[in-house]
């Protein structure tokens, strides 16, 4: 007792440390199982994001599909089509990652929802895809969604620009 702790202050601290210490041992063991099970979730929602997916953004009956410009092939009209919905994919994740949960939200309804409205060929090699989401409350009858130009190189398509 010299130093003027008496037993029962000492086991009192000691008691501290102990739940300190087990609070830690806690705190890191869910830590640990978090960053465990983070990349099965992601591949989960990846998995089922992707499963959810549309198989094709189809040619509306504006277009006739059987006199696609410059005699494209229904396998070329399928490519297209993924990449106008990859695209937009790309965008909603860009406003996800901006903060931009509105635009990101809305994306996601569109990608369900966006046809190919018209399908042009520019005649210098490059083809105008007019992507559209019907709504029968709009003036039109559709609310326009993105325009991209396209071209094949190396046979496959990109896109050029988007506006």
């Amino acid at each position: 007792m010299i130093s003027g702790i008496t037993k029962e202050q000492q086991g009192a601290d000691n008691a501290e440390a102990g739940s300190v210490q087990r609070r830690r041992r806690i705190r890191r063991a869910l830590i640990a199982m978090l960053c465990l099970a983070a990349p099965a979730i992601a591949l989960v929602l990846a998995v089922s994001w992707h499963l959810m997916i549309p198989d094709s953004t189809h040619v509306t009956a504006r277009h006739n599909p059987k006199s696609m410009p410059g005699s494209l092939t229904e396998g070329d009209v399928r490519e297209i089509s993924n990449l106008c919905r990859r695209h937009t994919v790309r965008y909603g994740l860009d406003r996800l990652r901006k903060g931009e949960f509105g635009w990101f939200f809305r994306s996601t309804r569109v990608l369900f929802q966006q046809k190919i409205d018209r399908l042009m060929d520019d005649r210098d090699g490059t083809y105008r895809v007019y992507t559209v989401v019907y709504d029968k409350q709009a003036p039109d009858g559709f609310n326009a969604w993105y325009r991209h130009q396209l071209t094949r190189t190396n046979g496959h398509w990109t896109i050029l620009r988007s506006y």
